[in-house]
């Protein structure tokens, strides 16, 4: 049995296409690759990202560090535009009562 046929074997369909599409086609290029390369392959989600890791690394387990997402500088006009229409004092039919 090959390399690759075996990695098939192991690992869940979606996870083996991915890797192979990024030329991740061996043992020692997947262990090469763990944790911040292999996170990083396009179309291996969370979900086939732990199938490899429970396959191939028993017992570890790779938290990423979160990263801030900046915010764009039309998002920070949307939101100032937004704050600034919340603060007015819109009149409601309570309003009339008083």
């Amino acid at each position: 049995m090959t390399e690759k046929a075996a990695i098939r074997k192991l690992l869940p369909r979606r996870a083996a296409n991915a890797l192979f599409q990024e030329g991740i086609n061996t043992f020692d290029l997947i262990r090469q690759s763990y944790p911040e390369d292999l996170f990083k392959v396009p179309g291996l989600g969370m979900a086939s990202f732990r199938a490899v890791e429970a396959a191939l690394f028993p017992g570890q387990k790779y938290i990423p560090a979160r990263q801030k997402i900046s915010e764009s500088n039309a998002a920070k006009r949307r939101s100032e535009k937004l704050a600034a229409f919340l603060r007015k004092k819109v009149p409601t039919a309570y309003d009339d009562l008083s």
